[in-house]
């Protein structure tokens, strides 16, 4: 199978050609938040730079053009290697007074060719943004470039003397480059840290073999039907969700679910799009189109947590919004101060002023947040965690209280019948009249009733599905209700009720035709893995918490043989709700953790929800902000101190940069730094976030 050419195709139609483009290599390095402006405005960088589709601008300024071909250097790249030996030759002259006898001459300095090359990019985007009425970063260090040609223009007819230059418009290309070169480095560590969607775009294929009438064909995957038989040879990609109507062997899932275990598959069992055929051919009935596939709506949620911001990111937007314009206003300060505070001339107080403009620009705070949440939802994604948007990672990062779910969370979701119960009625008449009207049923507990009845089953009519409580059909004749034992306590007979609810086990009544005729138990283990995921949250000063439809009996069992901190049991959904609702109420911040159908109502209320096992789950994946592909409860824990090493990351990298700022301006202020100077600061303060940030891609849980 051929992988997609991001370039030529759109795999979801919820995702842009451009933006998957972008994201694949296929334009020039750039930050790509498409985030709606306070404004309206739609395609701002980090820093309020126009990204839209005319042009494509970095954080600081630096408008990027048209996209590059894939494969192709950018550009920029090219013009900062053109750049450097005539930056080089402009300093020695400089250096070595050769403009001294004939001080004109040194406006024909080389580094024009460096402001040329370098510096427009950073006066377009300046420009553009000054139509949109903004102020942005870029025009401060296009304040800054003109200042210094000005100044360069003036000494060269002999206007003023120079301070810590030969040539002043030497110091505009070094600006220039300098800005360009943090720039292009800025933005390859910020694409690295977006990479999740590149790594599941390359995972998709361009085409499938279909099987026809005439035997097998190589078509466009965006052509197959639902319902198409794909061939899937092996060390090929599946190119569709479907069910293995032929074949036998091992598929390789851990591109979705970050599980490197092969997953045996047989006739009947589902597969994947975007995972692995290991072993044997395999024929598969095609269950979904191409857009409909878990792959391409895992590729869509990962694009989409790009563009919803977290909290932080906006305050931090928000702090340097207020930053640009107040950074004009210090350095027109610094200028007087310089001037008349410390008697400098009126060139030397300019410079000084000029550095000021340079060293506070926000590039580093406004990189800080969206670079580190990018790098750790990717991270997630790696790890088969959907994360949906940067709003619930970092209300994740928050987290007081962790409520669970029982069945199929702290269990391993695939319970047995323990014992049938019969009242007035033979016990094999009570299994087949309960299997019959469970055999339409999805619920775990449904299928366990289902499983035990060794027999033929008769098709229910009228089936009703009641979320949390039971089911109700009517089977040769009888209205048959399979339901939760507290649901109808009052129709139950005290000596069998008496008899039920002390039983460890899930215990659902059976009613035919609205009599009480018995009891079915089932049984659950806990999940392997449960009680390590359990030590590892509670080790992260968590409350843990199940919530659970079981009686107290059962649910107390698995709660204290994995030591839970609280236990609620024989809940109906909305009174999940009320128990996390008190939990808000005492100040706490709630995640809970289900199967995103029945628990919809209380993740829905929590201030945050992951739902378990949801390859292949679409309610699940639509219902939680946070989705588990795999039932690896230990990946919970893992995210969680990821999370909260990301925002930690941020505010260390947020301060950082506010402490250097403040520092840079008091030094500018004195004369230690010029703009030359400052710009290197600047830029070393910026590209040390970017590439702090995306080290979180590697970050990795010790094993103990």
């Amino acid at each position: 199978m051929e992988n997609r050419d991001c370039c030529s195709q759109n795999i979801d139609n919820s995702i842009p050609n451009d933006d998957i483009c972008h994201l694949d290599g296929c334009s020039n390095e750039h930050h790509d938040h498409h985030d709606h402006d306070d404004d309206g405005a739609v395609g701002s960088s980090c820093c309020g730079i126009d990204m839209g589709e005319e042009s494509h601008m970095s954080c600081c300024g630096v408008d990027l053009g048209g996209s590059t071909k894939k494969g192709r250097l950018s550009k920029y790249w090219i013009y900062l290697i053109v750049s450097l030996p005539i930056l080089i030759a402009s300093f020695l002259l400089s250096h070595f007074d050769v403009y001294h006898a004939y001080p004109w001459t040194s406006i024909f300095d080389p580094a024009w060719v460096v402001v040329a090359l370098c510096g427009l990019p950073i006066y377009r985007g300046a420009i553009k943004n000054l139509k949109r009425k903004k102020i942005t970063a870029a025009l401060l260090i296009s304040i800054a470039m003109t200042a210094s040609l000005i100044m360069g223009i003036m000494l060269a007819f002999g206007v003023g003397t120079s301070h810590g230059h030969g040539s002043y418009i030497f110091a505009a290309g070094e600006i220039a480059f300098l800005m360009t070169l943090g720039q292009q480095i800025e933005g390859v560590t910020s694409k690295k840290s977006r990479s999740a969607v590149k790594a599941l775009i390359d995972m998709t294929p361009v085409l499938a073999t279909l099987k026809t009438d005439d035997g097998y064909v190589d078509v466009n995957v965006d052509t197959i039907n639902v319902g198409d038989i794909l061939l899937t040879r092996p060390h090929e990609i599946i190119a569709l969700d479907g069910i293995v109507v032929a074949g036998e062997g091992e598929v390789d899932t851990s591109s979705i679910t970050g599980e490197y275990a092969p997953m045996e598959v047989k006739v009947g069992d589902k597969v994947y799009a975007g995972t692995k055929n290991l072993s044997s051919a395999l024929e598969i009935q095609a269950i979904s189109k191409n857009t409909e596939t878990t792959l391409s709506k895992l590729i869509a949620y990962v694009k989409q947590a790009e563009k919803k911001k977290a909290p932080f990111v906006r305050l931090a937007d928000k702090w340097a919004s207020y930053l640009v314009p107040s950074t004009c206003v210090l350095s027109v300060v610094v200028f007087f101060i310089a001037l008349f505070g410390f008697g400098v001339g009126v060139l030397n107080a300019v410079q000084r002023a000029i550095t000021v403009l340079i060293v506070v620009c926000p590039c580093a705070m406004t990189l800080a947040t969206p670079i580190a949440v990018a790098a750790g939802i990717g991270n997630a994604s790696k790890k088969g965690v959907l994360v949906k948007s940067g709003v619930a990672f970092e209300a994740l990062s928050k987290i007081d209280v962790v409520c669970l779910d029982k069945t199929g969370t702290l269990t391993e979701g695939k319970p047995m019948v323990e014992e049938v119960i019969p009242y007035g009625i033979e016990k094999e008449e009570l299994l087949y009249l309960s299997a019959s009207a469970e055999s339409q049923s999805e619920h775990l507990i449904g299928k366990a009733i289902v499983n035990a009845f060794d027999g033929a089953l008769s098709e229910p009519t009228q089936t009703e599905s009641q979320i949390g409580v039971g089911i109700k059909s009517v089977v040769d004749g009888k209205v048959v209700e399979v339901v939760k034992l507290q649901s109808k306590l009052d129709l139950i007979p005290k000596s069998e009720i008496e008899r039920l609810v002390n039983a460890p086990a899930t215990t659902v009544a059976v009613f035919v035709d609205g009599i009480y005729k018995g009891a079915v138990l089932v049984s659950d283990t806990i999940r392997n893995g449960a009680q390590n995921a359990v030590d590892a949250m509670k080790a992260l000063d968590l409350k843990l918490s199940m919530l659970t439809g079981d009686n107290h009996k059962s649910a107390n069992k698995i709660s204290s043989s994995l030591g839970l901190d609280e236990t609620h049991a024989g809940l109906l959904p909305e009174d999940k709700v009320g128990i996390i609702e008190g939990y808000k109420q005492q100040g706490k911040k709630v995640l809970m953790i289900g199967d995103g159908v029945n628990d919809a109502p209380s993740m829905g209320v929590a201030d945050t929800s992951l739902a378990m096992g949801a390859m292949g789950n679409s309610v699940a994946i639509e219902t939680a902000d946070i989705s588990l592909l795999s039932n690896d409860l230990n990946k919970v824990p893992f995210l969680i101190k990821l999370s909260r090493i990301t925002f930690r990351l941020v505010k260390c990298n947020i301060i950082l940069s506010l402490c250097i700022s403040l520092t840079a301006v008091i030094l500018s202020t004195l004369g230690i730094l010029d703009a030359v100077s400052g710009a290197l600061v600047h830029n070393a303060s910026s590209v040390y976030v970017c590439l702090s940030a995306s080290l979180l891609l590697l970050y990795k849980e010790r094993k103990k």
